[in-house]
This record gives C-alpha cells, structure tokens and sequence, in this order.
C-alpha cells in the first residue's frame, strides 16, 4: 500500500509536468553542448566577455533547449501519437494524461515564444544572420515531424535533418555570436559538420527501438531499411567520417597534439563497433551501467528501455565527444 504520508501532486502541477514532459528536458542536453563548446572554440578568454555577451549566452541557451528542441520533442509528440502508441504508450497523449487540443497548444506557444527569442537577439546583435539561422532550426524541427514533409519517414532525410537541426545549428549560432571575426570560419564550419555527423549516427542506432511500430506505419528509417547490421554499418561509416573530419582540422590548424588525441580516440571507438556488430544485442553493458550511479547519469530515463545496441554506441561515441570538449576547452593559442 501506498504510504499515508505520501505526497500527491495538485492537478495543476501535473499538468505543468506533463507539457514539460512533451518538451523532454533530456532532449536539450545534445543541442546545448554543442552550443557551449562552439562558444568554447571561439577562443574568448573571461577576461574578453562582456555583459551583452552574458544577455546573448542566457537566450542563445533558451532558443536552443526549451524553445527550438522542445518544440521538435512536442510536435513529434504529437504527430507520432499513433507510433508512441505500439512503441511508447505510456507518453502523454498515448497515456490519455493530455488532450490532443492541450498539445496540440503547447507546440504551438513554442513556436511563438522560439520567434519571441530570435527576434530579442536580433535587437540584441542586430544580426539578420541570427533570425537565418533560427528560422532553419524551426523548419527542419517542423519538417521532421509534421505531415507535407514528414521528413522522418526517409531514414536519410530524418537523420540529417536531425544533425543539422539539432547539433550544427547550435554550433554556428555560438560561432556567429560569439567570434570576433565575421561570419563563419572554416574552423567552424567543419566543427559544425562534425557535429551534425555524430547525431546522425546517433539518431541512427536510436531507431533500433521502434522497429516494429516503424514496419507497422511503413516508416522507411535506416534500420527498417538495412536491417540492425547495415544500419549499424552506416552509423559507424557517420561517426568514423566525423572523427576523420575532427582529426583533419586538428591537425590543419596546428593543434597536433589534440589531432593525435584523437587519433589514439580513434582505436577504442572501433574496437567497440566491431563488438556491437557482432552482438547488437548484447544488453550486458547496459545492465552493469545501471548497477552504478555514474553509468545511470549516462543513460537518460527517454533511453533506458531503448535497444541495446543504441546504448553501447551512445557510450562508445562519448569518446568522440571527450576528443571535441578537450579541443575546445584548449583555445587558441595553446597545445598548438
């Protein structure tokens, strides 16, 4: 029996943490780190920033997490109900915890306060350039879901919408707002792609989960497609090319000693796909993960009925992401 003593949420923060569920708060991590490493990279020292600075980091953080990524999370939420309902019943809509009315507001107020955002830090830069870069995240987050597009249901098209809207678009708004030079440096560029090639990767081997409901409503994702080896295959072929392009600019630029990082990264990221393959779905590593505090703060409770072979990548491929926060934590000028 329940204890007496238990607290029992009111309807209405139930109803607050159902909305804030739809946006999946967990979600806005990815996008965010590759916003705050794009600042990293740009090589301003603390002594550098100023307050306008610290004004375009806090909406800069908000258009990213809670706006742009929450309203990719909530929209798909709601046009995927009927997927969610054979693969994840118990998210909100499929759960019946909200109405199709209330999310289909929710999505709709992100939107608004997202353009809100972009047009303070527009005032705030007077960059046209910022209101570009997010009326692309908005349209590929819209794109991705929303029928007329619906670019999910071409494994291609998804997960490359995916890795520019969620990992290059981050990068290129903290290089445009935040580097003394204009526009944006090759440097960046390639960082940015870089980037977008890991969350594809990523995206690839997370629609392991759904297999089923995906074969159901003819969704054409890569593993629906290739089966769970070739779409391994191809996630492998995305993280690796990233590691080469990271490791390329490294080098390009002068930075030799984080270039053979990298490479030294490079080994150990193999020899765990060579595993994966050959045991995909091998769910020994996610069971010792869960055993320990620190293995359950890597896993994600949006993750945690995932398949398998989702979770080894996941942390197999934080080696690529170790690489990219230590070169962008050593900004220019030094290990060169």
């Amino acid at each position: 029996m329940p204890s007496s003593d238990a607290v029992i949420p009111s309807p209405l923060i139930r109803t607050v943490l159902t909305h804030l569920q739809l946006l999946d708060p967990v979600t806005w991590l990815g996008p965010w780190q590759c916003f705050c490493c794009g600042v990293l990279a740009v090589g301003l020292r603390p002594a550098d920033l100023t307050w306008a600075d610290g004004v375009k980091f806090f909406l800069a953080c908000g258009l990213i997490g809670p706006l742009l990524t929450g309203f990719s999370q909530s929209i798909n939420d709601y046009f995927d109900r009927h997927l969610d309902a054979i693969n994840d019943p118990e998210r909100p809509i499929p759960a019946g915890r909200i109405s199709l009315a209330a999310a289909r507001a929710n999505f709709i107020l992100t939107a608004l306060l997202a353009i809100g955002n972009m047009a303070l830090l527009y005032l705030v830069t007077d960059s046209p350039l910022i209101l570009l870069l997010g009326a692309a995240g908005l349209f590929l987050a819209y794109a991705y879901s929303a029928p007329g597009f619906r670019l999910k249901e071409n494994g291609w098209f998804g997960t490359t919408s995916v890795g520019l809207g969620y990992c290059m678009v981050p990068w290129l708004l903290a290089a445009h707002l935040f580097a003394r030079e204009p526009g944006f440096p090759f440097f960046h560029l390639a960082l940015g792609v870089v980037n977008a090639l890991v969350a594809m990767g990523l995206i690839t081997m997370n629609d392991f989960k759904s297999i089923e409901g995906d074969r159901k409503n003819n969704l054409k994702t890569l593993p629906v497609l290739y089966g769970e080896r070739g779409a391994m295959l191809i996630a492998f072929t995305e993280i690796n090319l990233a590691q080469v392009i990271f490791v390329a600019t490294c080098f390009y630029f002068g930075y030799a000693v984080i270039g053979w990082l990298g490479v030294a990264f490079f080994i150990p990221q193999v020899i765990q796909q060579v595993q994966l393959y050959r045991a995909p779905n091998d769910a020994r590593l996610l069971t010792s993960l869960g055993r320990n505090a620190a293995g359950r703060s890597l896993i994600s409770q949006s993750q945690s009925g995932a398949h398998p072979g989702f979770i080894r990548f996941l942390v197999g491929s934080n080696l690529l992401t170790v690489t990219a926060l230590t070169a962008v934590a050593i900004v220019h000028g030094y290990w060169r």
